[in-house]
């Protein structure tokens, strides 16, 4: 299991889109998270949708402030969200490769 976790300090500047293309390329992780996106909500699953994840769950910024990204494809992983807060995600992760639960 690939797990990345990335302070990407605002998530709408123009390079993300090719950056996150060329992580998948390269490392192709099975879950990526990014932080401090500062993107309101309006915008959020617009971004999201062409990052080349199927599932992901996000945390909203505060007043521009902050956000989490969680994106995750189900080849390898089953990710069930168990509690989201402004600081933080807690999940359960099965990787199912190893038949193990994180």
């Amino acid at each position: 299991m690939k797990i990345i976790c990335w302070n990407v300090q605002g998530a709408k500047k123009p390079q993300l889109r090719q950056e996150v293309s060329f992580i998948n390329r390269t490392i192709n992780p099975d879950i990526l998270i990014l932080l401090e996106t500062m993107v309101n909500c309006q915008n959020t699953d617009r971004l999201i949708r062409h990052l080349g994840f199927t599932h992901f769950a996000t945390v909203p910024t505060d007043n521009h402030v902050g956000g989490i990204w969680f994106l995750w494809n189900t080849v390898n992983v089953d990710v069930n969200i168990l509690f989201m807060d402004l600081r933080f995600v807690h999940c359960l992760v099965h990787d199912k490769l190893t038949a193990k639960q994180c």
